[in-house]
């Protein structure tokens, strides 16, 4: 009974400490595909992490930080996109 109940607490913290993880994966790999000229992409990745930063309600400060990213990132695609359309006329 005791082995079971240690068990079963290292999988709710492994699961756990997973679960903060992911939100943070995300941000990283946007830094990475914005770094990289993907925004489309980076886009995707700050959205996820502000969704997962939802279910949990926390980190208000990371939430500001990655909505600024995500501001930013829709007005460069946003200038790309009029870019080329004014070198095709």
């Amino acid at each position: 009974m005791l082995i079971a109940s240690i068990i079963s607490i290292f999988l709710t913290v492994f699961l756990i400490l997973r679960r903060r993880s992911s939100r943070t994966e995300f941000y990283c790999e946007g830094i990475r595909n914005e770094n990289d000229g993907r925004y489309s992409l980076a886009l995707r990745n700050y959205e996820d992490a502000i969704n997962e930063l939802r279910k949990l309600r926390t980190r208000k400060r990371l939430r500001r930080m990655i909505t600024g990213r995500i501001r930013i990132l829709r007005t460069t695609i946003e200038y790309e996109k009029n870019f080329q359309v004014g070198i095709e006329q």
